[in-house]
């Protein structure tokens, strides 16, 4: 039997997919000289999508994974706001993605532990 997973699960799965493209697109715009030199921030887009697989999948422990990792993102905002000068669409993008996984952490605390039957 399969089980049924909770409309919160799906809306923040869309949303952690959502910052897992803006992740990407930034990478993109911001190392369009050397694609090669941003790994981790490619690294940091497969971890994102990974989170939105695991959401879809309904797992309970996601919402305290992905609140340590938006409370490290908005340390890691802090240096990229300081150049937002040098780099406004990059320090723009940052912020989206941040803003996103903030949203998505409601949708993981307000569904229920037990999978709707």
């Amino acid at each position: 039997m399969q089980q049924t997973i909770h409309k919160n699960y799906k809306i923040a799965a869309y949303l952690i997919f959502t910052a897992s493209a803006v992740t990407l697109i930034n990478h993109f715009l911001h190392y369009a000289d050397n694609i090669a030199t941003g790994t981790l921030a490619l690294e940091t887009t497969l971890l994102i999508a990974i989170l939105g697989y695991f959401a879809t999948l309904g797992k309970d422990w996601l919402k305290w994974v992905l609140t340590f990792i938006t409370v490290i993102s908005v340390f890691a905002l802090q240096p990229i706001l300081k150049e937002f000068d040098t780099y406004p669409v990059y320090g723009i993008l940052s912020v989206i993605v941040c803003v996103l996984q903030i949203i998505a952490m409601p949708f993981l605390f307000l569904a229920p532990k037990e999978s709707v039957k």
